[in-house]
């Protein structure tokens, strides 16, 4: 059995996986080094952004692959081209899919490269395999078709950097790093000569928002009423704040801005931000032109309250654990549940796609009853294991409004003989009831039967102080948003500071949603942080996943 799952988790090419014709072989032994090469860094470096721009280039690379051998299969006598290719064109649209998961933090690069890497193998083993029988006697077609198409390879994408300043001497400087970056550039000495250029999504637009006439926020909100969205680096040498809280502003509108600079401009850091940023623009430009790479929701893609309903009733909603580990001994301390629904037709539906719909239609109740049944059997999965930690379990704001709610948790624990430490309930910050008396009634009855409470995504709703002043919590749980910016924003690390201070205050321990790299994790280490929860450590996992990866986590400590 080892030997078996050591061979599914491979990522290098072996001499078993060989087509019998030397061009595809080649093609496929350079894509199993990339795949190899991404595995090793999403190990190591959890980057989101990184990895991602990574997994565009193996979706490019497979692609310019498919290319080359669709030229090989048409000038031979190979019979079946044309549904060889239509395969190729449905693995393309689903890996692309693929990629959106990815992008949008609903899958792990690690996940990626192996789903990747599975259906090469799969496609390689099942289908390329009956191609060496028609290559005979066709060489030299062979061999001038593949010089025709050219190489693996990624077509080359450009986009236009706009650069738009008042200051003219700023402009000329500007010119003149992005010339050194080996970049042509096209300069504005003002935002309304700027807003009459043919600005397209793939472009960079280097924006002063100090200027005369028009600033660089109006830019920004002209464009935006337009629906552009380039990417921004954003400069002013006016007060830091400003340019902080711009920033904020523009991603609130879901725009790029990949950096913030304050004059005078640092040459090299300049430099390097435009190379990286043009890299980036030009690799999305690359994901855009892949077919079927536009996921459109289609009406049969929407899902129905009826649905939901029967998913509830036959208990197709899942669990996964995200692991959490403490600063000070690295030992792990507890898990996150996260709900999934395992849809018999759809596949694996994320949350963001069903909560608002039970919310919406007051379902919050029996969802969060199933979950919690789910959990249960997690705890006795993990306890039967010798896994002793905390499962975190998610409440809604409906959740409370049921004065009974301590009472049922309280005699559903009690007939699993689980005590109710076993459990943390994680009350989102955003949703906490605004009749407080009601809402401190149930926390209050929860704490004294034994129930950890937690504030969730603290700091990002209203009156925060307040709640924290009145309710019952144990833990408070720095959001994301500030966790995951804290490695070059020193404004994210004093919020998280004043968090684990106020925490400290109220004799609450601290958790930090969101650790992504080795540098946050250093950082609220020392700020005196708690328990950490993140890519850094893990990602979500089903249950069976989560024991094995425990297992092996304590071994190594």
């Amino acid at each position: 059995m080892a030997n078996s799952s050591e061979k599914d988790k491979r990522c290098y090419w072996t001499q078993d996986l060989s087509v019998g014709v030397s061009e595809i072989d080649d093609d496929h032994k350079m894509m199993f080094q990339l795949f190899n090469e991404v595995y090793l860094l999403s190990k190591k470096e959890p980057d989101r952004a990184h990895l991602c721009r990574l997994a565009t280039e193996l979706v490019d690379y497979t692609e310019s692959h498919f290319k080359r051998e669709e030229a090989i299969m048409a000038a031979s006598a190979y019979p079946h081209c044309e549904k060889h290719i239509a395969i190729h064109q449905q693995l393309i649209k689903h890996i692309k899919q693929q990629v959106s998961l990815l992008e949008t933090g609903q899958q792990s690069s690690i996940d990626f490269v192996v789903f990747l890497k599975g259906w090469l193998i799969e496609h390689i083993e099942g289908t390329d395999q009956h191609i060496l029988p028609y290559m005979a006697g066709y060489e030299e077609n062979i061999a001038e078709a593949i010089q025709e198409v050219g190489p693996l390879t990624i077509e080359s994408r450009k986009s236009t950097i706009y650069l738009v300043d008042d200051d003219e001497n700023y402009l000329e400087l500007m010119q003149a790093m992005t010339d050194a970056a080996g970049f042509n550039s096209i300069a504005f000495a003002s935002g309304e000569q700027f807003l009459l250029a043919p600005v397209t999504d793939n472009d960079i637009v280097v924006l002063d928002l100090n200027m005369p006439e028009k600033d660089g926020i109006e830019v920004m909100r002209e464009l935006t009423d337009k629906n552009l969205s380039p990417t921004y680096i954003l400069i002013s040498g006016f007060d830091e704040r400003v340019l902080h809280s711009a920033k904020q502003l523009a991603e609130s509108k879901q725009l790029q801005v990949a950096k913030i600079l304050g004059k005078p401009i640092d040459t090299e850091e300049f430099i390097d931000e435009l190379t990286e940023v043009h890299k980036r623009c030009e690799q999305a430009y690359t994901l855009k032109q892949i077919p079927g790479s536009q996921i459109i929701n289609k009406p049969e893609d929407v899902i129905s309250i009826d649905e939901l309903k029967q998913a509830i009733e036959k208990y197709e909603l899942i669990i996964y654990l995200q692991p959490q580990v403490c600063f000070d001994d690295g030992k792990l301390s507890g898990a996150e549940v996260l709900v999934r629904w395992q849809h018999p037709v759809r596949g694996l539906v994320f949350p963001d796609q069903f909560i608002p719909l039970a919310e919406d239609y007051q379902m919050m109740g029996k969802l969060t009853e199933n979950v919690i049944l789910e959990s249960i059997k997690a705890y006795k999965q993990c306890k039967s294991e010798g896994i002793d930690v905390q499962l975190s379990i998610n409440l809604s704001g409906q959740n409370i409004n049921d004065l009974a709610l301590p009472e049922k948790l309280g005699l559903l624990l009690k007939s699993h003989n689980i005590e109710p430490e076993a459990f943390m309930l994680e009350l989102t910050e955003s949703e906490i009831l605004t009749d407080t008396s009601a809402a401190l009634d149930i926390f209050n009855r929860l704490r004294m039967k034994g129930f950890s409470l937690s504030i969730d995504d603290f700091g990002t709703g209203d009156s925060s102080l307040k709640k924290l002043y009145q309710s019952p919590f144990s833990e408070l749980k720095i959001d994301q948003h500030f966790v995951s910016r804290m490695e070059k924003d020193n404004e994210a690390v004093a919020i998280a500071r004043i968090c684990i201070l106020l925490a400290n205050e109220f004799k609450m321990h601290t958790v930090a949603e969101g650790v992504e790299t080795q540098a946050i994790w250093d950082k609220l280490k020392v700020l005196g942080c708690d328990i950490a929860q993140g890519y850094f450590i893990a990602r979500p996992m089903p249950v069976e996943e989560f024991i094995e990866f425990c297992q092996d986590y304590n071994e190594r400590l």
